[in-house]
């Protein structure tokens, strides 16, 4: 038998420009800021462990999810840039020490409509599943349709039930 584990948000207490949260019983507080030399948005993570997020994308705005589960020592902090349309997720480990790892990047968003909006490509924040069994982690996405690669020539909308991502040993695949 394979030994599976699902994943779910945790609460997010959010104000203006600061978000607090518990992970396993230890106190973050994330806040929402701009580099000084840049002027791209960034997020400081401060808690048992502190940890800076930076935008490669100047004006873009940034929302996060962490996802975790009481029986596994680790989580996952996927943070959405959103620039106009979405520019695709990143993807990091939270361990057992608090210490956030990069594992790869999302190049996905949500093709829908976000009440009566035209069809828009949205963050896939609100969609996403993740799922652990001992070989690997699924990422999967309860949208109907997803686009790939946003706002890239290589850009296509496809049926969200034909790609999927796995992550084996810390290495994220398209699926």
């Amino acid at each position: 038998s394979i030994f599976s584990q699902a994943f779910e948000k945790i609460p997010l207490e959010k104000k203006t420009r600061e978000v607090s949260f518990v992970l396993k019983k230890e106190q973050f507080k994330a806040s929402f800021g701009v580099t000084n030399e840049s002027r791209r948005p960034k997020i400081i993570f401060n808690g048992k462990t502190n940890f800076t997020y930076h935008s490669i994308y100047q004006d873009s705005q940034l929302e996060f999810e962490i996802f975790s589960n009481p029986k596994l020592d680790f989580s996952y902090l996927v943070i959405n840039n959103y620039l106009e349309i979405t520019m695709g997720a990143d993807i990091y480990l939270i361990d057992k020490n608090y210490q956030f790892v990069y594992l790869g990047h999302l190049p996905i968003g949500a093709y829908n409509r976000i009440g009566n909006e035209k069809m828009n490509y949205n963050s896939i924040l609100p969609y996403l599943s993740i799922f652990y069994t001992k070989e690997k982690t699924y990422f999967s996405f309860e949208v109907p349709f997803l686009v790939v690669n946003p706002g890239e020539i290589t850009e296509q909308i496809i049926e969200s039930s034909k790609l999927h991502y796995t992550l084996i040993d810390k290495t994220l695949k398209q699926n």
